[in-house]
């Protein structure tokens, strides 16, 4: 690892968000692109996503005409075409149907960017970057097992990056106080030694014993009739920007909980979550409210931290030694993509 090179300044944090464009984002529900166009943002940029013959399409959302939002225009067999003038742009960009002029269709020379797309884990992906991604998009399989029953949450949006975002989800220490009388107890908050480990482009960690509490839907299961149990968590961090976690919620019971994050712009952050269970298949409006309550919780916690970016150079902010263990080498593998020398870890 190259030492000194980023620190916690606009043109360190400026070299992450800018490196980041080098890998997948989520940018859409794969089930929300229908028969009509979606608007989303990514690093800025303003695009378009449409489902032609089958596949989705990524475009900059711009028509080359008068410059109005191809978003808002309409999918015409395999073409999107501008609400405005008609103009109707191919699977590459290119414009293919001048309505006002068809004489000059496929003359006139107007093309459009097109990035990359491909669907996994329920989502479209994009890159926006000129090479193809290093880390490929994560996985969540429990969402295709019959035996669990997944749920997805519409996306929002948090004030904070998107590394701040993610990093939340795995930061120990705080479920006993945030989430106290539910996923921690604040009198027990000693967070005990736990593995992590790189493989490949993950982070795996293995943590526990936490103290939780029954009177939820996620712990209803467990069975002993007590106030709380020991609950263990298992986590792939999906780099850079994803996690999938797997925890115990009885004795064979497993709620897995699946999110991505993705750039709007350097302080502002999509979250895409999905959840998946083995147990309480018909209580969908308790897990429903479960979730709304955890993420109430912590979004004033997280939007209040400054800065707003990750400050990935450790020495940076305080860290508790064992506590903040995987979000130390959370924050030493962004050290790397910042400086441009991520490589993917070796298994085994």
């Amino acid at each position: 690892m190259k030492q000194g090179a980023t620190q916690l300044d606009m043109a360190g944090e400026g070299r992450l968000y800018e490196h980041l464009r080098n890998f997948w984002q989520p940018v859409a529900f794969s089930e929300d692109l229908t028969d009509s166009p979606v608007q989303v943002t990514l690093f800025g940029t303003r695009l378009a996503i449409a489902r032609l013959d089958g596949q989705p399409y990524v475009f900059d959302d711009i028509c080359r005409h008068r410059g109005s939002a191809l978003s808002l225009g309409r999918i015409d067999g395999s073409f999107l075409r501008c609400a405005y003038h008609g103009w109707a742009y191919d699977k590459t960009g290119t414009v293919v149907d001048i309505p006002a002029r068809p004489e000059l269709s496929g003359k006139l020379v107007a093309e459009l960017p097109v990035y990359p797309a491909v669907e996994a884990s329920g989502l479209v992906w994009t890159c926006l970057a000129d090479e193809p991604p290093v880390f490929p998009p994560p996985e969540f399989p429990e969402m295709h097992d019959p035996e669990y029953k997944t749920m997805r949450w519409d996306a929002y949006e948090w004030n904070c990056s998107a590394a701040r975002r993610l990093e939340n989800y795995f930061d120990f220490s705080h479920f006993a106080h945030v989430h106290h009388g539910i996923l921690g107890d604040r009198d027990n908050a000693v967070i005990a030694d736990y593995e992590v480990e790189r493989s490949g482009s993950e982070i795996l960690i293995t943590a526990g014993p936490f103290i939780e509490f029954t009177d939820n839907p996620k712990n209803a299961s467990v069975v002993g009739g007590g106030e709380t149990y020991e609950a263990w968590k298992r986590y792939r961090v999906f780099m850079p920007n994803a996690m999938k976690l797997n925890s115990s919620a009885g004795p064979v019971e497993d709620y897995v909980l699946f999110v991505a994050v993705a750039p709007t712009s350097r302080t502002v952050t999509r979250c895409f979550t999905m959840m998946a269970r083995n147990f309480g298949l018909d209580d969908d409006a308790g897990f429903d409210a479960f979730q709304h309550t955890i993420l109430d919780q912590d979004r004033p916690i997280v939007e209040s931290q400054r800065p707003e970016e990750l400050p990935i150079e450790l020495s940076a902010e305080m860290h508790v030694k064992a506590a903040d263990l995987g979000t130390v080498e959370y924050r030493r593998w962004l050290y790397e993509i910042a400086d441009g020398t991520v490589e993917l870890a070796v298994t085994g």
